[in-house]
């Protein structure tokens, strides 16, 4: 196997005055010793992973916890490293009973959102192919309080017992976005459960509002790609804790620190 670990040159840090938590980008790749050959065409199965390396190790140990449990539910993977040599493992076992090799990839790109003193988000960027048509794609979001070194679940912004209130705003801009009437069933175009419009947990905050991202095959055909929602901060103000206006003022605000 070939294994190539390192950081990024200084000038690629990404690190903004407006930032608080300090982090450079980091590289990771893995690949197989198996070579396949395609139509003449030479190639090998890789596992390639970026992610953002904070100074602080206990933010560090949270986010990693994180994309691997909601990754890999099913797994004992602690660590990046653990998931790609599994994935090399499994490739190469089954290249030898495959009459038609191909080469498998799994890429993770995570990138950092939002970085304010009570706010961090990030978006991981998912995408891997292991044979069949096409590959697939995912993006998950992932929010967090960097002063008490917790995640940031939606109720914390939306009480629970005001998400009904936000799913109802939210159906409406949904309709609006998609070109549906009020009354106009869902269930030809969508995969919506018992074909009644609902959120999801895939959520992040922006300086515009709250954005939720239905990924392939959640609620429409592959084809159709990806679907991403605003919700707007002035249609949920009267919902939202205090917390979670905290969070947009920050969002909306130009902060800077030495």
């Amino acid at each position: 196997m070939l294994f190539l670990s390192c950081n990024l040159n200084n000038e690629r840090k990404t690190v903004s005055k407006a930032d608080t938590l300090r982090y450079r980008y980091q590289h990771y790749i893995l690949s197989s010793k198996e070579v396949v050959d395609n139509d003449g065409k030479k190639d090998t199965t890789y596992f390639k992973a970026v992610f953002p390396e904070f100074e602080q190790k206990e933010i560090n140990d949270l986010i990693k916890r994180q994309f691997t449990a909601n990754r890999q539910p099913d797994t004992q993977y602690n660590s990046i490293e653990q998931e790609a040599k599994a994935f090399i493992e499994n490739y190469e076992d089954f290249v030898k009973m495959d009459e038609y090799p191909r080469a498998w990839y799994s890429e993770m790109h995570a990138k950092v959102l939002q970085n304010k003193p009570s706010f961090l988000s990030l978006s991981l960027e998912l995408s891997d192919y292991t044979g069949g048509a096409h590959g697939n794609y995912n993006t998950l979001f992932y929010n967090y309080d960097p002063l008490k070194v917790d995640t940031i679940g939606l109720e914390k912004i939306i009480p629970v017992e005001k998400q009904q209130s936000l799913t109802k705003i939210a159906e409406v801009i949904f309709r609006k976005q998609e070109g549906l009437s009020t009354e106009q069933a869902l269930d030809e175009s969508y995969f919506f459960e018992d074909n009644r419009f609902h959120l999801n947990n895939n959520f992040t905050l922006t300086p515009k509002g709250l954005l939720f991202l239905y990924n392939v095959y959640e609620i429409k055909p592959y084809a159709a790609g990806i679907t991403e929602l605003m919700i707007p901060y002035e249609q949920i103000d009267s919902l939202m804790t205090e917390e979670g206006k905290h969070i947009r003022t920050q969002l909306r605000q130009n902060i800077t620190t030495n």
